[in-house]
């Protein structure tokens, strides 16, 4: 029988090996099984498209999207910009109120803020601060104009040890408040006024020292000191200001010796932000308040601090120009002829005439520089020849009057830069020559800047090289004018003869003037008892109105025949002694030439009752000069 096996069944199996325990699947092992069991499922189901039946609902769905999405920017932004506002104005609930309807609205601040006027006054008591009056403010244009804010000046009593006009204590502003006027539902605003606090600004006014350095004063400089000088006036300006905000000028005053100079701080309030700003410190020299003039064409005017000191004119231009401040977008900034706007000679030359003073001159370079430059003018240019434009019609002016002395009409003529008419007046008589002298050695250092100036524009004029010498000789003499005249370029022998005529005519004034100092009079003439005269008839060596007599005094007029004038005797007629275009110097001249300067006592000899001569000493008080005859006016004791 034959036996079938199954070989596989016979066949010997192997040992199996040992069962180990699997290590714990890791993470990243258990996301793979995962993701393969995932693709075997989708393996095993056949996928089938969604057919897209509606795609106008995406559309809507999108639009919607993007609708929310520009929402909530608009919202994030508004927010934004109202947390700005309450930023800059913490307190304002006008702002807000302004977007609810009236039965609704109610401040934004705590009702400890709000107080009536009284209120305020009295919290600023506690403080140890005192107020000052109230100044009315207009709100902004797009509020509520029935409702006015208030600007409230906060002082302080404090002993000043500057020199100041302000009475110990003095009472000094140290902040200004704007507090805008509220309305609120539960309590009757007709009846009380309540105001709550919106901006402040501290303030504080200038240095001893800025105040000092405007007088252009070494001596007073150095004595100054940094100390703050107070600050006890309040005022809006005067004029015509900028439409654009409200401008106050919180001043004070400072006293040296005789001269009372103002200072202070501009400050601008912006009703549309309700903010305060202290923009500029001030000081004139001249001692005058800050305005505003329409200096230069534009919408706005300019705020012109007075430097003037004597003849010289000397104005600060500023200009309001905008800066990136939400509160207050603007600032004051000086037109300065020190900057070039364009490069160009001609232009940069009427800039250094101005500097130096020359303000016609300049101006009329100027004016050749903007021909010149055409279309290519910039605005800067503009209001540089403008602000000179200003100074020039102020020296031109002056140049232009009718002086008394000679002295002054040669300074009006220097600084406008008329060189030749002044040499004229110089030229004109001795007397003139004398009264220039001390002026140039008074005045000789600023006109000599002029000549400098002058000269580097225009080296070969004859006459302004004449008058940068004849101001060397009234200071250091004749060999150092010579000197200086020898350093200058494009001068020839004829115009070295002439301004050597004009020193030595210079040298002879002055030494004239030295003797006729020390000279006592010598007088021959005969006396005349007069019950009354004519003052207008009369000239007088200084006006003081003296031509008065006391109740033992009478008046006697001498008929001058001759007087020794120092070097040698002069009889009548006196065709020399003529007044023409200066009376007062040239009466003072006069009175040195008959020696009355020194001592102007005078013996006359007096008729008496019985018959007899005695000789009376008189006081000489004026002259009268016609037509070559010279007559004196004495006022004599009736018992000398």
């Amino acid at each position: 029988m034959e036996h079938k096996i199954n070989p596989s069944k016979r066949r010997v199996k192997p040992p199996e090996p040992q069962k180990v325990a699997p290590p714990p699947p890791t993470r990243r092992r258990r996301q793979a099984r995962r993701s393969k069991n995932l693709q075997e499922s989708q393996l095993s189901i056949p996928a089938t498209p969604t057919p897209v039946r509606y795609p106008w609902k995406t559309l809507v769905a999108n639009l919607t999207a993007l609708s929310v999405l520009c929402g909530c920017a608009a919202l994030m932004g508004g927010g934004a910009w109202l947390s700005y506002q309450l930023i800059v104005d913490p307190n304002g609930n006008r702002l807000i109120a302004q977007f609810v309807p009236g039965w609704s609205r109610l401040p934004t601040a705590t009702r400890d803020s709000i107080l009536t006027l009284d209120q305020i006054k009295a919290s600023v008591r506690k403080l140890g601060f005192v107020t000052g009056e109230p100044v009315p403010l207009p709100v902004d244009k797009s509020g509520d104009n029935t409702i006015a804010n208030l600007l409230l000046p906060v002082m302080v009593e404090r002993t000043v040890n500057a020199s100041t006009v302000c009475k110990n204590p003095c009472r000094q502003i140290v902040e200004l408040r704007v507090y805008k006027r509220v309305q609120i539902p539960d309590r009757d605003s007709d009846k009380e006024q309540y105001f709550q606090l919106a901006s402040s600004v501290n303030i504080e006014g200038p240095a001893e020292s800025f105040v000092m350095a405007s007088l252009n004063d070494s001596q007073s400089n150095n004595q100054a000191t940094n100390q703050s000088l107070p600050l006890t006036e309040l005022r809006r300006f005067d004029g015509k200001p900028p439409a654009s905000g409200i401008w106050f000028n919180v001043s004070g005053k400072l006293v040296r010796g005789d001269k009372k100079i103002p200072y202070g701080q501009v400050v601008r309030y912006n009703p549309s932000q309700n903010h305060l700003i202290s923009l500029l410190d001030w000081a004139s020299a001249a001692g005058q308040q800050p305005n505003w003039q329409q200096i230069v064409k534009g919408q706005n005017p300019q705020l012109a601090i007075d430097q003037t000191i004597g003849l010289e004119p000397q104005f600060t231009i500023y200009q309001i120009g905008s800066r990136e401040f939400v509160p207050n977008p603007v600032q004051l900034t000086a037109i300065s002829l020190e900057e070039f706007a364009l490069n160009d000679e001609t232009y940069k030359n009427g800039l250094r005439l101005a500097k130096s003073g020359l303000w016609s001159p300049g101006l009329n370079v100027l004016r050749s520089a903007k021909i010149k430059a055409g279309q290519n003018w910039p605005a800067l240019a503009q209001a540089q020849l403008e602000t000179i434009e200003f100074h020039a019609k102020i020296t031109r002016a002056q140049a232009i009057a009718s002086w008394a002395s000679p002295s002054q009409q040669v300074l009006a003529d220097l600084i406008d830069g008329r060189w030749t008419e002044a040499l004229q007046v110089f030229e004109a008589d001795p007397s003139n020559s004398h009264e220039i002298a001390n002026t140039l050695k008074n005045d000789g250092e600023r006109i000599m800047n002029r000549v400098d100036a002058a000269l580097r524009v225009n080296a070969a004029d004859t006459d302004v090289k004449a008058w940068g010498a004849l101001i060397v000789a009234s200071q250091d003499g004749t060999r150092e004018a010579m000197n200086w005249l020898d350093q200058q370029s494009d001068t020839d022998s004829e115009a070295r003869s002439r301004i050597r005529n004009l020193i030595n005519k210079l040298e002879q004034a002055v030494s004239q003037a030295q003797i006729l100092g020390d000279h006592k009079s010598q007088i021959m003439g005969s006396a005349t008892l007069i019950s009354a005269i004519n003052p207008a008839e009369w000239l007088e060596p200084s006006a003081k109105n003296e031509l008065k007599l006391t109740g033992e005094q009478v008046w006697y007029q001498v008929q001058v025949a001759s007087f020794y004038d120092g070097s040698r005797w002069v009889n009548s007629p006196f065709t020399d002694v003529e007044v023409r275009s200066f009376p007062a110097t040239q009466i003072k001249w006069l009175w040195g030439r008959l020696g009355l300067q020194a001592d102007p006592k005078i013996q006359i000899e007096v008729a008496m009752a019985n018959g007899q001569q005695r000789v009376a000493v008189g006081t000489v008080k004026a002259v009268q000069v016609q037509d070559g005859s010279l007559r004196l006016l004495a006022a004599v004791d009736k018992r000398s």
